[in-house]
């Protein structure tokens, strides 16, 4: 809170204000129910503007026939709407592209709370629109408030019809400006009498449904509730940001302070009603300044879960100065009354302090009393509030002695006047040590010590000299207020301490959850690391998706068996979003506290901590609730990037699927065709043709049955490697049997060019997988001799570097272009010209790339040499050979 100062501005509300006024503005028409007239006002608003110079363009104007709003879409720019085919329809959709494209400096997109069509970039208006604004687009848009998330419940409640299209109220939080669209009931239900909100028959259904007057007056207070609450927290911001200590006296509000002293129950009951008569917002307050005892923390505990029950929103403020937080907190929230309760306490009590306190600075607030029943006071903890430790007043007591016994011993040095500050000293070791108590204690005791042993008369209580009574007074003065300096320090440094712990644990946690690539590992890492710091039994639990039942999905520490019990509040918390189990409003017996995990309104688990008897205080302080909402974004961000992935791995599977068509279509056709017409060339004119003929349809045969072959052979060797069946069963093999194996293989091919081999002597051996490594080369070697011109040389090199073996084939043919190179290992990649052209499957280099990649070895594709041709480099790792100097007999 902001103390010292209340007129300076707030740097949060400083920036939040700017913000609206940056490009990328939103603003909203509020309607109460449909038909009001949200598009007809919002398109008469845009003719205003658009005679003002301003670029303004219709993106989306849902008219539903009406001929007025219809005329009023005349004259306005209109973005092309994009066509989607889905489930065997067309549907008309906003194009987002093309109005980033457009780039308007408005631009107007109707029924904010639309669901877009399976397909589209996103699956919300609300969406499209949030990538407009951050594109720096401003958006007109329009929405009833029975769209907002915050009121589905009550929406239901009055009219008994759930909305199903509902936007996130962040959204409208977002909005730079909101205008209220608002019609009687009684004029609204005659529009739609005459036709023109429904057609005939959906308006008498409306009449007896939806639009009963007492439902349309609900919606329209709905609606002014909606606006009253924006305008109040722009009112609080605009306050803040311009340093406005206030409060401005526009909408009533109630602040309740409460403590631990038994006063809160009562008095919460009592704001209540006031609230009530009043039809004011109120605020529940305490402020912790590390004093309370588990007493008074027990208590809060009570007042707030009934004032949470009675509509109040519930505030923790922590601060040493109870009623400087109070009011700095009351003047941010632009408070205008105080409920406090009265109290009878007597002269010493620290706590009227406070009171006064309030009623001396809250000059512009309305401050009430409300009387406490005595019972209830009764009920008043000690001052301090906190058990005493009667190992801090044996250390006040030892201290006093210790200083003691130094000022006796440099009394005979030092002056009188001097040996206080001894005893000073040792008060401000104890306040630092213990409290402000035992430092009060210590204070008084050494005031006590020193006028005993050192002040004239000795060894009594009297002060006969006037100069050492006003050092003894002043003594006391100064141990006292510095002993409670002190003892308020150390109180804010533990304060401070356990404040930076709680933000350390809460940092790592999101950093443990920050690295965790999926889902489980997001549960395991949660579980793992709330052990780790809280040393309690938990578990994450959701619902089963075969059939609902309720799974443990993750657990650390000594885990107890879920009764029916728990089941059951596990359960309820997904149901219901809200928690249940101990310390909550639902099957409280129980030993488990259960969290709701949520995101983006939707509930994914629980988080489970079994708590057993621990203080309601305690678990307070551990602010679970941190944790569980940076669970339930990690599960969401975990899951947009599952589905992501999904849906790239559907897209790359429909690509290769029309891929694999389209080669099917080519390359098996093609053989297929030239196998059938050579054939039956040779059924229906055997007779008349020369053996010579006959003999070159039946090679012809042979050569496109042995192209089928390889390329059916090549489709299976893809299917293997693409789902791990294919299996390396490693033998050692010099690399020169190989090659010779490989070239006999396409010796037919290779009959036309110039074959040259550059082998290093003395090639170490290979371990691999002789027939997958032969395959690769009897691919490249393919590829290289369908393109290399006739009567070419094709030059084959191998040569050892370190612990690889380099292996280089090289044709002079077209080459591989330069962008291409990268692109020549994908499957069903052809190229169009080249060394790919339009020869082949796109498999054959494909299936190289998994073969080598299967042996940790690598393939790229370089400039022939000379820049002239291509080549086709296979590096493979050499592993030392047992008997690699023996007179091994190569295999053949």
């Amino acid at each position: 809170m902001n103390q010292g100062d209340p007129n300076r501005p707030n740097p949060d509300a400083l920036l939040k204000t700017q913000g609206r006024d940056s490009p990328g503005g939103l603003k909203v028409f509020l309607g109460a129910a449909p038909g009001v007239g949200k598009t007809y006002q919002m398109l008469q608003a845009a003719h205003e503007l658009k005679h003002q110079g301003v670029d303004v363009v219709v993106g989306v104007a849902e008219t539903h026939g009406r001929t007025d709003t219809l005329a009023l879409c005349e004259g306005l720019e209109r973005l092309p709407i994009k066509k989607i085919a889905y489930a065997g329809k067309q549907f008309r959709e906003f194009d987002v592209d093309a109005a980033l494209k457009r780039k308007p400096n408005v631009l107007l997109l109707d029924e904010l709370a639309h669901r877009n069509i399976p397909g589209t970039r996103h699956s919300r208006r609300y969406q499209d629109i949030e990538e407009l604004l951050d594109q720096g687009i401003t958006v007109w848009t329009a929405i009833n408030i029975q769209h907002l998330e915050s009121l589905s419940d009550v929406v239901a409640s009055i009219t008994g019809v759930r909305m199903r299209e509902t936007v996130p109220d962040s959204i409208l939080e977002r909005a730079r400006d909101i205008v209220l669209v608002d019609l009687t009931p009684s004029e609204l239900l005659e529009r739609l009498r005459q036709d023109k909100i429904y057609v005939p028959e959906q308006a008498r259904a409306a009449m007896d449904g939806y639009f009963s007057p007492s439902n349309l007056s609900a919606l329209r207070e709905l609606a002014v509730q909606a606006i009253a609450e924006r305008l109040d927290s722009d009112v609080r911001e605009t306050m803040q940001s311009r340093g406005i200590a206030g409060p401005w006296h526009i909408r009533s509000r109630m602040l309740v302070a409460v403590n631990g002293s038994g006063q809160g129950v009562p008095l919460v009951r009592a704001a209540r009603r006031l609230a009530d008569r009043r039809k004011i917002p109120w605020t529940v307050v305490t402020v912790d300044n590390g004093r309370a005892g588990a007493d008074e923390r027990q208590r809060l505990e009570k007042v707030f879960a009934l004032a949470s029950r009675l509509g109040a929103e519930v505030k923790t403020l922590r601060g040493y100065n109870v009623a400087g937080e109070i009011l700095a907190f009351a003047r941010e929230q632009n408070v205008t009354t105080l409920i406090l309760g009265r109290s009878h306490n007597r002269w010493w009590h620290i706590r009227k302090s406070t009171t006064r306190a309030l009623l001396k600075e809250a000059e512009d607030f309305e401050v009430t009393f409300i009387p406490v029943p005595r019972k209830h006071r009764r009920q008043r903890s000690d001052t301090a509030g906190q058990p005493v430790s009667w190992s801090d007043y044996i250390w006040a007591v030892g201290s006093v002695g210790a200083a003691t016994a130094i000022a006796m011993g440099l009394q005979n040095v030092l002056p009188l006047g001097n040996l206080p500050l001894i005893y000073l000293t040792s008060v401000l070791w104890v306040a630092a040590r213990t409290g402000i108590r035992p430092a009060l204690f210590t204070a008084v005791l050494s005031f006590l010590t020193y006028n005993f042993f050192f002040t004239d008369p000795k060894l009594t209580f009297r002060v006969s000299d006037t100069d050492e009574l006003l050092t003894v007074v002043f003594f006391l003065i100064i141990a006292v207020t510095g002993g409670n300096l002190a003892g308020r320090l150390r109180d804010q440094v533990r304060m401070l301490r356990a404040s930076n712990d709680l933000t350390d644990a809460h940092l790592q946690f999101t950093r443990r959850l920050a690295s965790a690539p999926d889902i489980t590992s997001v549960q395991t890492e949660t579980v793992e690391a709330l052990y780790c710091q809280l040393k309690l039994p938990l578990l994450i639990a959701q619902q089963s998706p075969e059939n609902d039942s309720i799974e443990v999905v993750a657990q650390s520490g000594l885990f107890h068996p879920l009764s029916d019990g728990a089941r059951s509040a596990i359960d309820w918390a997904i149901q219901n979003a809200k928690p249940s189990g101990a310390f909550s409003d639902t099957l409280n017996s129980l030993p488990w506290r259960f969290e709701p995990i949520e995101a983006d309104g939707e509930v994914y688990g629980v988080l489970g901590l079994r708590v057993d008897d621990m203080p309601p205080d305690y678990y307070r302080g551990l602010a679970i609730n941190v944790y569980v909402h940076q669970l339930g974004l990690a599960w969401f961000r975990t899951r947009l990037a599952a589905n992501f992935s999904a849906s790239r791995v559907a897209e790359e599977t429909e690509r290769l699927r029309s891929a694999l068509l389209s080669s099917i279509s080519h390359d098996l056709r093609t053989p297929l065709s030239s196998m059938i017409g050579s054939a039956s060339t040779l059924k229906s004119m055997y007779s008349r043709l020369s053996n010579q003929d006959r003999d070159s349809l039946l090679d012809a045969v042979l050569g496109e049955g042995e192209r089928l072959d390889r390329y059916i052979r090549n489709l299976l060797d893809m299917t293997k490697l693409g789902h791990g069946t294919l299996k390396i069963e490693r033998d050692w093999i010099a690399f020169t049997d190989i090659l010779s194996s490989a070239l006999r293989r396409t010796r037919n091919l290779m009959s036309k060019v110039n074959v040259e081999r550059e082998i290093e002597d003395e090639l170490p051996f290979l371990f691999v997988h002789p027939a997958l490594i032969e395959q690769a080369l009897v691919n490249v070697l393919e590829n290289a001799a369908k393109f290399a011109p006739d009567g070419s040389t094709l030059t084959i090199r191998a040569r050892k570097d370190t612990q690889e073996l380099i292996i280089t084939i090289s044709d002079q043919g077209p080459g591989i272009p330069k962008d291409q190179r990268s692109q020549v290992f994908d499957m069903f990649f052809t190229g169009g010209e080249g060394d790919r052209g339009p020869h082949g499957s796109g498999l054959g280099l494909a299936i190289c790339h998994g073969m080598v990649a299967a042996h940790g070895g690598r393939i790229q594709a370089l400039a022939g040499p000379n820049d002239c041709g291509a080549t086709i480099q296979i590096v493979l790792p050499l592993i030392e050979s047992p008997d690699q100097n023996s007179n091994r007999e190569p295999r053949e």
